[in-house]
């Protein structure tokens, strides 16, 4: 259970601890997570590489580490907070059965500050690649935890977090970008799919934030297109981490760019789709320059977003 007080200012959380890690750049640990935010951009949690460089990208048979931040806003310290840390395939939504446990320890976050901690993963052939991360804490004492341990409340719980955020180079006049739809919610449900290109503008610090990088450039000129494509369903997962029967990531068949940028789909519990995302280069944009496409995965009945992901892609 969380603790009392739950929507106060820091300055009357002085008895007790307030643990969250941030979800998004602008994430104060309001819960929910205040509208209008991309629930998918926790600057909290990232896989260093060996030479201490912070990405979302592991490399096979490489030392690398999971670090995850949490923040104490209460005014005692959070003794002993246990730490847990998943990858999972990029997808719109995550559930425990989608995502594969990295590791999980304590660490002692001091009142009013952030402490880190950082988990070993050296990634088989099957994980490396773009990954998805999420993070949750929890503190026995004070009671000081997510609500549901057996999903992942990103936009409810500040408790949880997810980073979905993947940088890839063009390297031809088309990229093809494969990930999964997954049905977050308790029951069946009808979703939208919607991609976008983002004009970053005054977005481009949160950005730069989420991206851990304070000296990012962005394209002036639009992408050439971005499209939507809708593969096969895939089979349930029956153990978390279990192989998966279709890529994602960076696909190495060029395929032409769809015109279609919405899609609706009905999916049963603990369902999943295999999508592609495809997107044409823009001769005019500058090399080096990152443009940002976003994918959202709408509830169609509340219209409320319940996943989503970022690909930056940078010329």
């Amino acid at each position: 259970m969380s603790n009392d007080n739950e929507g106060k200012p820091d300055g009357e959380f002085d008895n007790i601890t307030r643990l969250n890690i941030r979800t998004h750049p602008a994430d104060d640990g309001s819960e929910p997570l205040a509208a209008g935010l991309d629930f998918w951009l926790s600057p909290d949690i990232s896989i260093i590489r060996p030479g201490g460089i912070r990405g979302s990208e592991g490399q096979v048979g490489e030392a690398d580490q999971v670090e995850v931040i949490v923040t104490n806003r209460g005014g005692i310290d959070a003794v002993d907070a246990y730490v847990e840390a998943f990858l999972a395939d990029p997808s719109t939504a995550f559930t425990p059965a989608t995502a594969s446990p990295v590791g999980n320890g304590f660490v002692t976050i001091a009142n009013h500050n952030t402490a880190a901690i950082a988990f070993p993963w050296t990634p088989a052939a099957s994980e490396a690649g773009h990954r998805c991360m999420l993070a949750r804490v929890c503190l026995a004492l004070p009671p000081d935890c997510y609500v549901n341990p057996v999903i992942f409340d990103v936009v409810g719980d500040r408790h949880v977090a997810q980073r979905n955020l993947n940088v890839v180079k063009v390297g031809g006049e088309t990229l093809s970008f494969g990930f999964q739809v997954v049905n977050p919610m308790a029951d069946g449900a009808a979703f939208i799919l919607r991609t976008s290109e983002l004009r970053v503008g005054r977005k481009a610090d949160v950005v730069r934030r989420a991206l851990l990088s304070p000296y990012a450039q962005f394209g002036q000129a639009p992408l050439g297109g971005v499209g939507l494509a809708l593969g096969k369903k895939m089979p349930p997962v029956k153990e978390p981490g279990e192989a998966k029967e279709f890529p994602t990531g960076v696909l190495r068949r060029q395929v032409e760019v769809p015109k279609t940028k919405t899609l609706r789909l009905e999916m049963g519990r603990e369902e999943r789709y295999h999508a592609v995302l495809t997107i044409a280069r823009n001769a005019a944009i500058r090399q080096g320059d990152l443009n940002v496409v976003q994918v959202q995965q709408i509830d169609a009945k509340t219209e409320r977003i319940v996943g989503g992901l970022w690909l930056i892609v940078q010329h």
